[in-house]
C-alpha cells in the first residue's frame, strides 16, 4: 500500500510538468508542436507519485497532530502611585 498523500503529489506533479512545458514554450526553448509539451505534464504525474510513495507522510501517526498550546504568560504586575514616585497632590 502507498503511504503518503498521492493524490496530492499527481495533482501536484501535473501543476509542476505543466507549468514547466508552458514556461519552455513561452521562453522559445521548445515548439508549440513538440510532444515535450505531454510528456512533460505525463512525467510529472509519475514524478509526483513517486516522491509520495517515498515521503515519511505517513510513517508517524502523530506527525500532523498539533502541539499542546502554551500557557498564558501571567499577567503584569500593577502599577501605583507610589511606585512612579509621582505625587497627585500638585
Amino acid at each position: 500500500m502507498m503511504k503518503g498523500r498521492p493524490v496530492l503529489g499527481a495533482v501536484s506533479g501535473f501543476f509542476f510538468g505543466a507549468f514547466a512545458g508552458i514556461s519552455l514554450f513561452l521562453w522559445g526553448v521548445i515548439d508549440l508542436h513538440s510532444v515535450l509539451l505531454w510528456i512533460l505534464p505525463l512525467a510529472g504525474i509519475v514524478l509526483g507519485l513517486v516522491m509520495a510513495a517515498w515521503a515519511p507522510f505517513g510513517s508517524d501517526p502523530d506527525a500532523g497532530a498539533p502541539a499542546a498550546p502554551a500557557p498564558p504568560p501571567p499577567p503584569p504586575p500593577e502599577v501605583t502611585s507610589e511606585d512612579t514616585g509621582s505625587d497627585d497632590a500638585g
